[in-house]
């Protein structure tokens, strides 16, 4: 799951006109940076309870993948955590909340290109370390039960393109990176003319009706932008960071009300269709009332009640979510096919976890900061250049 900056602009929550303009497409892309105000640290627990939610999910609560791996159903290793973690998955369902919270925080005084540029340093040098982590796994840890990726697919993932170009995932948990990648692309159409209330709502509510219109009648390419499901939890995101910064109304209410309908009707018949047709025996209403309580915590957020929340390690545990999610599961399978059977079950879960939070701490302070940092001022040495080749 993307990495998503949870520190807001000064003066948070200010009620700004309806009809505010924005800085357009024209401005500088070296604009000077926004005064930062206090960080969200909710979001940032929010988002480690996410994070360790999937890998729990991956490692204890699916017993067709997770038997490869441990020898036998983790059902009789985890007996009484299996039916709690067997929902984990739903960790993505609050990404994917949070993600429209944040990221509309993060674009509201950006232009589109500080915009793309911002998204790409946040992405891609943790990922492109995970993806070489995930090929030294496949080669030199293989499970012996599936193929590896080839070098083509291998060097596809390096794009985070590889669903469109019908490559396979090195890591499983990669599918998200391209429904957030479709979720910046559209964004992009509403952030060009700048964003205010007004414009930000409406695309709303055009967003997530043609999410639900893509049900009836399949337009391919539409179907890629506005997805059933991903789309109304994003578009909640959005409404409740709506909330956030101009303060909750009518109007609000109703796009966040008509946002969880959509969700809850895609939510059941996507958890029917999972126990049906893949064997995973979850109640599609306990994973909607799971889903639930996560609106409720993100809107928490919004209106401000959550706000004494500032214990400081949350930021630095928050900014290990990312590293930890791309790197967690063929890593971790393999740690966990290595150390089972010489330590128990407990102990390599619990040896598992412990590395991969030290190994995803180590990425980001010696491998994403780092490369982010030289990138960012590689992009404004190439900024300036061009606007003094311009002046020329």
């Amino acid at each position: 799951m993307s990495q998503t900056d949870v520190t807001v602009p000064a003066q948070p929550g200010a009620r700004e006109p309806h009809g505010s303009a924005q800085p357009g497409p024209d401005a500088s892309v070296t604009a000077p940076a926004r005064p930062q105000g206090p960080r969200l640290y909710a979001l940032d627990a929010l988002r480690v309870l996410a994070a360790l939610s999937v890998l729990l999910f991956h490692f204890t609560g699916v017993d067709a993948a997770t038997k490869a791996n441990w020898g036998t159903n983790p059902k009789e290793l985890f007996p009484w955590l299996f039916p709690v973690t067997s929902y984990g998955s739903y960790g993505v369902q609050l990404f994917f909340i949070i993600s429209g919270f944040v990221i509309c925080l993060s674009a509201w005084d950006r232009t589109p290109g500080q915009f793309v540029r911002a998204r790409f340093l946040r992405l891609f040098p943790a990922y492109w370390f995970s993806v070489l982590v995930a090929v030294l796994v496949w080669r030199a840890l293989p499970d012996g039960t599936r193929k590896a990726p080839s070098i083509s697919e291998s060097l596809t993932n390096l794009t985070m393109f590889q669903v469109p170009l019908s490559a396979r995932h090195l890591v499983g948990a990669y599918w998200t990176l391209w429904v957030e990648l479709t979720f910046y692309l559209i964004f992009l159409v509403v952030l060009w003319k700048g964003l205010d209330y007004v414009r930000v709502s409406v695309f709303c509510w055009l967003w997530l009706l043609a999410s639900v219109l893509v049900q009836q009648d399949p337009v391919p390419l539409l179907g890629i932008f506005a997805q059933p499901l991903n789309t109304a939890l994003f578009v909640s995101g959005i409404a409740m960071y709506l909330m956030y910064r101009f303060g909750p109304d009518l109007k609000l209410w109703g796009l966040l009300g008509a946002s969880w309908l959509v969700m809850q009707s895609d939510l059941v018949q996507h958890a029917d269709h999972l126990r049906h047709d893949k064997g995973m025996d979850r109640d599609p209403y306990v994973a909607l009332a799971l889903v639930s309580v996560f609106y409720l915590l993100v809107l928490a957020v919004a209106l401000h009640k959550l706000d004494r929340i500032g214990w400081k390690w949350l930021a630095t545990a928050g900014a290990l979510v990312y590293p930890l999610y791309l790197l967690h599961e063929e890593l971790g399978w393999a740690m966990i096919r290595t150390l089972y059977g010489h330590v128990g079950a407990w102990a390599t879960l619990a040896v598992t976890t412990v590395a991969l939070l030290v190994l995803s701490w180590l990425v980001h302070r010696f491998v994403e900061k780092p490369s982010q940092n030289w990138l960012r001022a590689a992009l404004e040495r190439e900024s300036r250049k061009r606007a003094a080749a311009d002046r020329g």
